[in-house]
């Protein structure tokens, strides 16, 4: 699993939703989310800010999924920027970091090996976050002088 990297770590309950995976632990993926979300912190944040090529490593590796691909990188990059930008515990950037960090780890819901299947928990997760901040996404977006994508 993809967790530390020079001892920064994403911290242990973040960990552990990450990780629930078992019958009893697994909720709708909209309350999956959620919980997800409440458990980025500060210190999930500077985490996933030292996971940076790691993340981005995996995402160009992304041959035969370009949908998902292309949502990552957005995801990613509005991360990054609103990080820098000091918009950071907003439900959108928390949530873009659940997401990322989601995509990142080692074991899914569903394993990214398996084929054909394997990446469709993190496309569920990555379409359901840009779905619920598609209006401050696509804002940040156009306050930067770039065109939002017509299909997301």
């Amino acid at each position: 699993m993809v967790a530390k990297s020079k001892n920064i770590s994403v911290p242990e309950p973040l960990n552990r939703h990450l990780s629930a995976n078992t019958r009893d632990d697994l909720p709708g993926v909209a309350t999956y989310i959620d919980g997800g979300a409440a458990h980025v912190t500060a210190e999930a944040v500077m985490a996933l800010q030292h996971l940076r090529k790691p993340l981005h490593a995996k995402i160009a590796a992304l041959k035969e999924s370009g949908d998902l691909q292309r949502r990552l990188e957005l995801l990613a990059t509005y991360f990054d920027e609103a990080s820098t930008d000091g918009i950071r515990g907003t439900p959108a950037h928390r949530e873009a970091a659940f997401a990322l960090l989601y995509f990142l780890k080692g074991f899914d819901r569903i394993p990214d090996s398996v084929p054909e299947v394997g990446l469709l928990d993190d496309a569920m997760i990555v379409q359901i976050v840009l779905q619920r901040h598609a209006a401050t996404l696509r804002t940040h977006w156009l306050r930067r002088g770039r065109t939002w994508p017509a299909e997301l």
